[in-house]
């Protein structure tokens, strides 16, 4: 990997170590920043860079830099990627890229006035049985598509919400954006545009705490008359019981299940569709430690979520994400997502909470 990418972040948050962990490994990083003083200066003394507690000091300081990661709050992603790109700089924004996409359009100009990248994150593309998804799917190899399921149910306590912008409108948006945004994604790439049927939302159990849902039902409908029901929760009460995609054809059934979307399984009684899962099989979890190799049934592969303490996140994939901005920045690779497509994630969402 490329050592001489120099890099600065924005916001030292939860996420924040993982981005570290990643920059050093492909590459420098030179500087940090956090509106909360003590926030930026723990960050910059455990990480041994300077430390700012705004934009304006980074860019002033002249700093040696290639890229600016935006791990800030959602509300203020494009604010931030805006000005990094006017000063001259790629950026990597985490999800949501932004909260509405009037901002992605003016990030867009902004990115082709200063001849710039916008670099998005969405790690779960890379997760192996939703490799295995798309694949199949670009294929057409289960017929018509007769009914897709999406279950999210995790686990979100009091504290991750006390004395945070999580929770509010402004600033994170509502559970679509911070936690299962991931998921609308990946309905978007495996099945184009989508569109609101129907929709119910609830506060069950954290009444006073947030100021959007803390579960839903969703019924959508996309390309070629997919149609797609979403159940989700931020409800669990110790720990992420579920998040899976399931797919249901004509020629059989694909699910990429357990609570991350990191389990596969299957059933068929087409041999075409069953050797062509099991080929496929063979070739995207070839070196993956597993604990068995199924001609049908469950597959768990041996991964791990990002921990936070008291809650867990998504898939631990941000190497992927970095890997693939290093090929695109060092040998002009096609990036593996678009801000186009992160666009339609984003109006998708937006789509579904006008039914509110």
């Amino acid at each position: 990997m490329n050592q001489h990418l120099h890099f600065a972040m924005i916001g030292c948050g939860r996420i924040a170590a993982e981005h570290v962990r990643q920059i050093n490994r492909v590459g420098k990083l030179m500087a940090v920043v956090d509106i909360d003083p003590l926030k930026a200066e723990q960050a910059g003394l455990q990480y041994g860079v300077p430390f700012f507690t705004s934009a304006e000091e980074l860019y002033s300081s002249k700093i040696e830099m290639d890229i600016v990661v935006i791990a800030t709050p959602n509300g203020l992603h494009a604010e931030h990627a805006i000005e990094a790109l006017e000063n001259g700089y790629h950026v990597l924004i985490e999800k949501p890229v932004a909260l509405v996409a009037e901002d992605i359009l003016c990030m867009q100009a902004a990115a082709g006035k200063a001849d710039k990248n916008i670099y998005t994150v969405m790690q779960n593309r890379f997760n192996l049985p939703v490799q295995l998804l798309h694949a199949l799917l670009c294929e057409k190899a289960l017929g018509k598509i007769q009914q897709v399921l999406v279950k999210c149910f995790w686990h979100r306590p009091a504290t991750y919400y006390t004395d945070s912008w999580h929770g509010t409108l402004l600033l994170d948006g509502g559970v679509l954006f911070t936690q299962y945004s991931h998921f609308i994604d990946l309905l978007c790439w495996f099945f184009g545009k989508g569109k609101l049927i129907e929709a119910s939302f609830n506060n069950r159990m954290h009444e006073g705490l947030i100021e959007f849902e803390d579960e839903g039902v969703l019924q959508l409908v996309f390309d070629h008359g997919v149609r797609v029901k979403m159940e989700y929760s931020i409800n669990e009460p110790m720990f992420n019981r579920e998040g899976s995609i399931e797919i249901i054809g004509e020629k059989g059934r694909i699910k990429a299940g357990g609570a991350y979307l990191n389990e596969w399984d299957y059933s068929t009684h087409d041999s075409t569709l069953k050797n062509r899962i099991q080929l496929l099989q063979k070739n995207i979890f070839s070196n993956t430690n597993t604990n068995h190799m199924p001609e049908a049934g469950l597959l768990r592969l041996v991964s791990q979520p990002n921990d936070y303490g008291n809650y867990q996140g998504s898939m631990r994939n941000h190497h992927c994400v970095y890997n693939s901005l290093v090929q695109s920045l060092q040998y002009q690779a096609p990036y593996y997502t678009s801000i186009e497509e992160a666009k339609n994630t984003i109006e998708l969402i937006n789509l579904i909470y006008q039914a509110r």
